[in-house]
């Protein structure tokens, strides 16, 4: 990802943190849902870092359905990464989902809640 990109992802954006990833999230007004990963040197070494990256898009792809249309998300990892299983990296990365889907404004969030108990969607 280019500076310029990572710079305009992060600015004016809601965040929050778990142990070793930081979520960025944005409503502007495209109906695409996008997931921008940033991952650097320090996160650990290069199996590791992939390893991140695979198992955010495949926790972003099976909960799409979940997430506010519109939604854009950028996830950046700490350091020492490399000492989580993959169940709880899988587990730390659908936390940030949910606390994004909770941080969505409320004409923007068009999935349905969790909570939600309406029969017409």
């Amino acid at each position: 990802m280019r500076k310029p990109e990572l710079g305009r992802a992060a600015r004016l954006r809601r965040a929050c943190n778990s142990g070793y990833f930081t979520l960025y999230a944005g409503f502007p007004s495209t109906k695409k849902q996008e997931l921008r990963l940033a991952l650097g040197a320090r996160a650990g070494t290069a199996p590791v870092r992939n390893k991140a990256k695979r198992m955010a898009r495949e926790t972003f792809r099976l909960n799409r359905h979940q997430l506010p249309v519109g939604i854009e998300i950028l996830i950046s990892a700490k350091k020492g990464i490399g000492a989580l299983s993959r169940r709880d990296m899988r587990g730390q990365i659908l936390d940030l989902f949910k606390y994004a889907y909770r941080l969505s404004p409320p004409s923007s969030s068009e999935a349905v809640r969790p909570d939600d108990t309406s029969e017409h969607r």
